[in-house]
């Protein structure tokens, strides 16, 4: 019996080469696969809005493209880490990673890439309000995206933003509107962008319920993509609003959900700056703070038990 089993367990190897054509082939090892599992990381962390945690995994692929001279990694990594100084509040070292991943994508022809770089480089410098700044770089993204005869739904969002504090209002809104119908169904995150943009635009512009309206849906599509960074920003950008409008119930609710994400993210200087919103409008509708006092005062001691970035 055992010889019996012997038999059939050759007879099966024997079938197993043949079926290989005689010969063993071996999968050559991916060498940069540790290199893109680092950059996948580093973008997981940075789609929550824990930017310090992004970081070194973003730095680690970096370094890991760098050694093996593979160009596209090289430029993405640099991209990526762009955006992380930008959200660090070190817009200085953003506009030089940008510059520097825009120059390796248009060695590598790759249109694409150089767009949504300069497009990247362009939002810091709105943020710093380098407007001519980034109006020219805006135009230098576009005339490389025109060589494509594509489109680039962010770039036409910054253009939409730059519009907005320029106070050009009818032609930032005619680019958001397409910034937005260019977006595709299951781009949660860039429409979130889209969105808080236009809603920015409606309130500077005195549309309050149009304002709310794309707050809300920002706050929506952050929920479903899980940025809980993006989620502060939409309730604290609501309560705003309502707070501007003399809803003081309403904007202290917003404020204490928005600034207790702020805590929890570690982010002390937007929690401060909504803590002072949130005591006017708490002030004002005679609404107790004191539960939500108690956990900013417990995180910030560094006492929390499930942070979102761990």
């Amino acid at each position: 019996m055992k010889r019996s089993y012997l038999i059939l367990a050759v007879l099966m190897m024997f079938t197993v080469i043949s079926c290989a054509g005689g010969k063993a082939t071996v999968k050559e090892p991916d060498l940069l696969e540790p290199a893109r599992k680092e950059l996948h990381k580093g973008i997981a962390w940075y789609q929550k809005g824990c930017y310090h945690n992004a970081l070194p995994h973003l730095l680690r692929a970096h370094e890991q493209f760098t050694a093996y001279d593979d160009l596209p990694g090289i430029a993405m990594s640099l991209n990526n880490i762009g955006n992380v100084y930008g959200k660090l509040g070190d817009p200085e070292s953003a506009i030089l990673f940008f510059e520097s991943s825009q120059a390796v994508y248009r060695d590598l022809d790759d249109m694409g890439g150089a767009v949504q770089a300069l497009s990247n480089k362009a939002a810091v410098l709105i943020k710093i309000n380098k407007l001519d700044n980034a109006e020219a770089t805006l135009e230098a993204a576009q005339k490389l995206l025109d060589t494509t005869g594509g489109t680039n739904p962010l770039l036409l969002n910054n253009w939409g933003v730059l519009l907005t504090r320029k106070k050009a209002y009818a032609e930032a809104e005619d680019m958001l509107l397409a910034a937005l119908n260019a977006t595709g169904p299951d781009n949660t995150p860039q429409a979130a962008s889209i969105h808080f943009s236009l809603g920015n635009l409606m309130s500077t512009t005195n549309r309050y319920d149009q304002g709310l309206e794309h707050f809300r849906k920002a706050l929506d599509n952050d929920r479903r993509s899980g940025f809980h960074q993006g989620i502060a920003d939409d309730l604290a950008a609501i309560g705003t609003l309502y707070q501007r409008e003399g809803e003081h119930t309403a904007a202290a609710d917003h404020f204490q959900r928005s600034i207790k994400i702020y805590a929890l993210l570690g982010n002390e200087e937007r929690a401060l700056a909504i803590m002072g919103m949130l005591e006017t409008s708490a002030r004002e509708a005679h609404v107790d703070i004191a539960v939500t006092r108690h956990f900013i005062s417990q995180w910030a001691r560094g006492e929390i038990l499930e942070s979102p970035c761990k």
